[in-house]
């Protein structure tokens, strides 16, 4: 049973760590391919740049977490709120932190924040990532299939149309 899971809103000055986490999720990606650790960093700096500047041009409403578990940072979630759906944007968890039921308790908060509006969420993973399990485990469900993304629906049954 996970304790202490907390959702904190971002802030400006969280900025820095929020990169350092990035970098903790992805840097085991390019050990494979003989880059120094400047080099690695330099290139997540890029990636991470312009992955926030999409998400803030694609969701400008987006609620953006720091996850913390006994006020240590391990994850961040995104998640944008329309009318029609709560749209998970990104979540991730450090590696460490990974296997450990943080996703499954993430997932949970999310589905109690849906259940309480009366809205599905909705969100779009990479055709082979394996969070793609931990949502069919969660009971998300596929919607369509579009090369190189699956989009998942989730609802709670009692609560949605």
């Amino acid at each position: 049973m996970i304790q202490m899971l907390e959702l904190q809103e971002l802030i400006q000055e969280d900025e820095s760590t929020l990169f350092q986490l990035y970098v903790a999720s992805r840097k085991g990606e390019f050990a494979n391919l003989g880059w120094s650790e400047c080099e690695i960093e330099n290139l997540l700096q890029v990636q991470y740049t312009a992955q926030q500047n999409s998400y803030q041009q694609l969701f400008p409403q987006a609620k953006m977490d720091m996850v913390k578990h006994k006020n240590i940072p391990i994850g961040r979630m995104i998640t944008n709120t329309t009318q029609h759906a709560l749209h998970l944007v990104d979540i991730f968890i450090i590696p460490e932190y990974r296997g450990k039921e943080f996703g499954t308790a993430l997932l949970r908060i999310l589905q109690d924040r849906a259940s309480k509006r009366a809205l599905p969420i909705q969100l779009q993973v990479l055709m082979g990532n394996p969070a793609q399990r931990l949502y069919e485990r969660c009971g998300f469900y596929v919607t369509a299939e579009q090369a190189p993304s699956l989009t998942m629906q989730w609802e709670d049954r009692q609560t949605t149309r």
